[in-house]
């Protein structure tokens, strides 16, 4: 993984740019993300700094993997995209350096600002976060298998080892709070924020599978209902936003009992094997999400008739295996490879019990339009969508006696 830190102050940033610029957000959701400096949330603290200082956001833009040409090109030439573009005189990108060359080179009427500085290739780990093992030599840093981490590169560097906060004392965003109550508690959250969103930030977990922060809601798995006052019907979390004074139920005993009910369900739509599946173990791309919540929920079985019906895994791409049987239908990885790979290479097909996730035309992954980017792994909450380089990586198994009375 490429290593990179923030290079620009808040005040640097705001110098290089002009209250009449069009301004376009750009960030890679792969390598960056991990170092801090890119993804969903960061682009959206942005925006809110800039709005609030007078600035002009036109869009955000969110891509897989932001040194990939093609990927980044389709995104430029995308129709759908051409107004934005259009409009833009500068992109701010939370790139590393190459991410940023690209723009650079497609856009060149634009103004293109990074506001990071990449150092090396590191890994990532568990307790440290993103790490430096192999540093560029003009950093002055020593190749090294335990790694530096970002506060250390920043420290020597005089760079900066988060991103752009309140603490730095050069924004005053304007939150526009409004109150509401959560299960009896009153809370003051953002305007126009989601439930589920709201929740979170004081303390409340909604369980879901279908929503990601990183794409639009789809609220198709249900698992994230809530009640609210004055509402016959329950509320997806993900999909709604919350108004003053809105009263909220986030669990109950009714609630808890149509959660176990959905996920009972989801387990017997495939016979899922947790012992030979990779996602059983937690990995930076994080651990199953279905078995997370089954375990929570205290699930042993389920009540209904399971599909025992096997289908072939896909294990044609040179990144990673798709195995249908672990699939949920959530769509995450549809709306991922359509809103963040820019590529529309993953859908529905089928209807009702039939319903699976095709790619391409109904396609193998090698003869479709995947640019292996990962944006569909990344997303994937089960272990149906898996990275090929650590799959099953611990399956030759050695016994040995433990304990002997």
């Amino acid at each position: 993984m490429i290593v990179s830190v923030r290079k620009l102050s808040y005040d640097d940033l705001k110098n290089k740019l002009d209250l009449n610029d069009k301004i376009l957000l750009w960030s890679c959701n792969a390598c960056i993300a991990l170092c801090g400096v890119g993804g969903t949330d960061n682009l959206n603290l942005l925006e809110e700094m800039l709005t609030a200082d007078g600035y002009e956001v036109i869009g955000k833009e969110l891509i897989s993997i932001g040194c990939i040409y093609s990927l980044v090109q389709e995104r430029i030439n995308n129709p759908n995209k051409k107004d934005l573009f259009d409009k833009a005189t500068t992109i701010i990108t939370l790139t590393c350096e190459d991410g940023a060359e690209i723009p650079k080179y497609l856009l060149k009427e634009n103004k293109v600002i990074c506001v990071a500085k990449t150092v090396g290739v590191g890994n990532y780990t568990e307790d440290k976060g993103m790490v430096l093992t192999s540093p560029f030599e003009w950093t002055g840093f020593e190749a090294s298998e335990e790694g530096y981490d970002i506060s250390q590169i920043s420290e020597r560097m005089e760079l900066y080892p988060s991103f752009f906060n309140e603490s730095e004392d050069a924004i005053n965003i304007n939150k526009d709070l409004i109150k509401v109550t959560i299960n009896g508690k009153e809370c003051s959250v953002k305007n126009g924020t989601t439930i589920m969103k709201a929740a979170k930030a004081n303390g409340f977990k909604i369980p879901h599978l279908c929503a990601h922060p990183d794409m639009t809601a789809d609220a198709n798995c249900r698992l994230c209902l809530v009640k609210v006052e004055g509402q016959k019907e329950l509320i997806p979390a993900c999909a709604a936003s919350v108004t003053n004074n809105m009263k909220i139920i986030t669990h109950d005993k009714e609630l808890n009992h149509i959660r176990k009910t959905i996920l009972e369900l989801l387990l017997a739509t495939n016979e899922h094997n947790c012992l030979t599946c990779f996602k059983g173990n937690a990995t930076v791309l994080g651990s199953c999400e279905l078995q997370g919540l089954i375990r929570e929920f205290g699930i042993q079985n389920t009540r209904f008739e399971q599909n025992k019906e096997k289908v072939s895994v896909d294990s044609t791409s040179p990144i990673l295996n798709y195995d249908q049987n672990k699939c949920i239908l959530c769509g995450r990885c549809v709306r991922a490879c359509r809103e963040i790979a820019g590529k529309s290479n993953m859908g529905f097909a089928n209807r009702g019990a039939k319903t699976f996730v095709a790619i391409g035309a109904n396609k193998k992954f090698n003869q479709s339009a995947c640019v292996e980017c990962e944006a569909c792994i990344g997303v994937c909450p089960t272990g149906a969508i898996t990275e090929k380089i650590t799959h099953y990586s611990g399956e030759e198994w050695e016994g040995r006696l433990v304990y002997q009375s």
